[in-house]
């Protein structure tokens, strides 16, 4: 298993404490059906890379995409998932998955024909490899 998967893997894990979200299989591209939301995915966006002398610095920037659905205050909705992702996602390497974990933005979209709405958060996770 690679150090990404790693990192993934204990982003997933510290959100399946979440009660009430469903959490599609990882990578999946096949459609949420509107019962099965509020959804999580989670995803890699970009890594970037440093070489030093001893070894190679990387910056894993990972998204926490949630969806979800309502006829009300989707605003509000997304605002509670947004918390809650940030409440269970403080720990600041993941129980030693990384070196710095660390959120570092967060974007909302609105799709009004279907009142969806989705929350990406940014997290950057730093770590080394040889």
């Amino acid at each position: 298993m690679t150090q990404r998967i790693t990192i993934r893997d204990a982003v997933l894990n510290k959100l399946q404490t979440l009660s009430g979200y469903n959490f599609p299989s990882a990578g999946s591209t096949e459609g949420i059906e509107r019962e099965k939301l509020p959804a999580i995915l989670v995803g890699f966006a970009t890594e970037q890379t440093e070489q030093e002398f001893s070894g190679t610095t990387r910056r894993l920037d990972l998204v926490v995409a949630v969806v979800v659905h309502s006829r009300g205050d989707i605003y509000e909705l997304l605002d509670e998932a947004t918390e809650d992702v940030e409440s269970v996602l403080q720990d600041r390497t993941l129980d030693g998955a990384c070196e710095i974990f660390a959120l570092s933005q967060t974007d909302f979209a609105l799709d009004q024909d279907h009142p969806l709405g989705e929350v990406r958060l940014t997290y950057s996770a730093q770590y080394s490899t040889e």
